[in-house]
This record gives structure tokens, C-alpha cells and sequence, in this order.
């Protein structure tokens, strides 16, 4: 397979629920550092996971049903092709 642990995964899985979203509020999220939310969003970045979102402004979800626009004041990520792949292997 590869060599992604279980915080990589559960970041993925994250991103498959919540969209496209910053390092900080990933690490509120999952209650871990906010170095550790850096180094896992470049990890996934760097295999191809993740990619950056390039719009100025970003949709996403508040609470599962709710999407809200909001200009970008951080650098955020979402799942590329890839990860959408990887993900939808694991679950089946």
C-alpha cells in the first residue's frame, strides 16, 4: 500500500467530510498540535493526497449540511483525485 499512519487517515477522512479546510482548525478538529496539522497537510501534499485550493474564496461545510463562502486568509487544502481514490479503496 503506502506509508501513511493513522493521523494521515484520519486527516483524509477529515477532508472527505468537512471539504476543504486550514491546518489550524484541522488541529482543533482532531486535538493535536498545530505543528503536527502543518507537517501531515505537507506530508499528504508532497504524496499527492491533498492539493491546495487556489480560489480566493472557498466553500465549506460547517456542520455536515451547511456551506458557508468565505474569503481565504489561509493556505487550504482539499482532497485531490488521489486521495478521493485511496479513501474509497479503504472502505471497500
Amino acid at each position: 500500500m503506502c506509508n501513511l499512519n493513522n493521523l494521515d487517515i484520519e486527516v483524509l477522512k477529515y477532508h472527505k467530510q468537512k471539504g476543504c479546510d486550514y491546518s489550524k482548525s484541522l488541529a482543533r478538529a482532531l486535538n493535536i498540535k498545530l505543528c503536527e496539522a502543518f507537517e501531515v497537510h505537507k506530508k499528504l501534499l508532497e504524496l499527492g493526497y491533498l492539493e491546495k485550493v487556489n480560489s480566493k474564496f472557498t466553500k465549506y461545510k460547517l456542520n455536515n449540511n451547511t456551506k458557508i463562502i468565505k474569503h481565504r486568509n489561509h493556505t487550504y487544502y482539499q482532497l485531490s483525485q488521489k486521495g478521493k481514490q485511496f479513501l474509497k479503496e479503504l472502505t471497500s
